[in-house]
């Protein structure tokens, strides 16, 4: 057992290189599919002659899609290294329409490594914006805290301080959408910060500067919402 466990050791403290987020997303409708598709299973352990026999269906040109989605999901649960290096193999060359299943398969393979080594359960995280290595993609909408729309020196300022927070917690904001009634940013954030705490830390920040942007804001890394939705958006945090 101890031999195992210093074979995940090393192989997790070397898979930070390798291994990230899916940078273009996973859309809501295939992440629940997935979960309610693994939640159908039971953990197990497969020996690596089992491994083998499993992988096998994933690269024969022969297999049926949903035969490949089960031998993913059973793979992803036998949570050992050779399942993880069989589904990663898959991954780079993976059929279009199951790359997204491969990503998140993965993810959970490194979940139940992670568990058992650690005794404790491990998170499992997938968002529809994707993100870049070890941050995640979300789109932030701040708001003004009154009647009036922000003015363009407000909107630099706000564009300012949160790049400034995204320097001290090695965020990064890559984009921002200014309007009067509200700023729409899109930031990747490692997943070691709280994404709140960027966004909080943020208004706290152009507030000390004339207190012009509303406390409460909203946060997604699913989607980026075009003008209508935002509209209910506003509607909804300022009630």
């Amino acid at each position: 057992m101890a031999d195992k466990h210093e074979e995940i050791r090393k192989f997790l403290e070397n898979m930070s290189d390798t291994f990230s987020i899916l940078e273009e997303g996973i859309d809501e409708q295939t992440q629940k599919e997935y979960l309610d598709y693994s939640h159908s299973f039971e953990t197990g352990e497969l020996t690596d002659e089992e491994t083998n026999q499993v992988s096998g269906i994933l690269f024969s040109a022969k297999s049926p899609q949903e035969a490949k989605k089960k031998a993913l999901t059973i793979l992803a649960h036998a949570g050992t290294v050779t399942a993880f290096r069989q589904i990663e193999k898959y991954y780079k060359n993976a059929d279009n329409n199951l790359k997204p299943w491969a990503a998140l398969a993965l993810q959970e393979c490194r979940m139940f490594l992670e568990t058992s080594l650690t005794g404790e359960s491990a998170g499992f995280i997938s968002g529809g914006l994707g993100g870049v290595k070890d941050k995640m993609r979300y789109y932030i909408l701040v708001m003004p805290t009154g009647d009036k729309p922000f003015t363009p020196t407000q909107q630099t300022v706000i564009e300012n301080e949160f790049n400034l927070v995204a320097k001290d917690l090695n965020c990064v904001v890559e984009t921002v959408y200014p309007s009067g009634s509200y700023t729409g940013l899109t930031a990747l954030v490692p997943l070691d910060v709280a994404v709140g705490t960027f966004i909080e830390t943020g208004i706290e920040q152009c507030n000390e500067l004339g207190g012009f942007v509303f406390e409460y804001y909203y946060v997604t890394n699913m989607d980026i919402p075009d003008e209508e939705e935002i509209d209910e958006i506003i509607k909804k945090v300022r009630e």
